[in-house]
């Protein structure tokens, strides 16, 4: 199951400093890590106003992360993490880059691809599965955009991204229904 969300809300911040390597890189996932987006965001969004083009960043949720560590364990938890970094490298263009910014947050930073494009970039993900003890389980997913906007710095375009990341767990305690989107 996947849902796709746009918008913005306050939401809460990762704690990006438990995913901190000065490789750049995640162990776990080798996605890059917050600490190199933030510093490959600077340059992206130079690049994209010297060029005048577009810049989005996508976002990507694992629901229910934690009762899969519950129900399956931490191998099943660590395999997980593995495809998602798979699938998500798999869907990057050339000039994309995935990063890992939380335990169950990632990021697609999408340079000259705007709004309309990154959907074709996020349906590339398509439905996550992972065999767990011999049952066939579901890694439901929630995904949203946001893009650059003249003036914005890299904290500002991360701290949008983060607030899409949560406006999901916002909305179901405001008892806000979110609709699956199709594959």
């Amino acid at each position: 199951m996947h849902k796709q969300l746009t918008g913005e809300s306050a939401g809460s911040q990762p704690n990006f400093g438990q995913f901190f390597d000065p490789n750049g890189l995640d162990p776990q996932t080798g996605l890059f890590n917050f600490a190199f987006a933030h510093q490959q965001l600077e340059k992206e969004i130079v690049r994209a106003k010297r060029n005048n083009s577009a810049l989005s960043l996508a976002t990507v949720h694992l629901d229910e992360f934690d009762q899969l560590n519950t129900r399956y364990g931490a191998s099943a938890t660590d395999l997980a993490l593995k495809e998602l970094g798979r699938r998500l490298k798999r869907s990057c263009r050339g000039s994309d880059f995935a990063v890992r910014l939380s335990k169950d947050d990632f990021l697609l930073v999408l340079p000259e691809c705007g709004l309309s494009e990154v959907k074709l970039v996020l349906n590339r993900l398509g439905a996550l599965e992972m065999n767990c003890g011999g049952r066939k389980v579901n890694l439901a997913y929630t995904t949203g955009w946001v893009d650059y906007q003249p003036g914005d710095q890299p904290t500002d375009l991360l701290r949008r991204a983060v607030e899409i990341l949560h406006l999901y767990e916002d909305a179901a305690q405001a008892s806000f229904l979110t609709t699956p989107a199709p594959h």
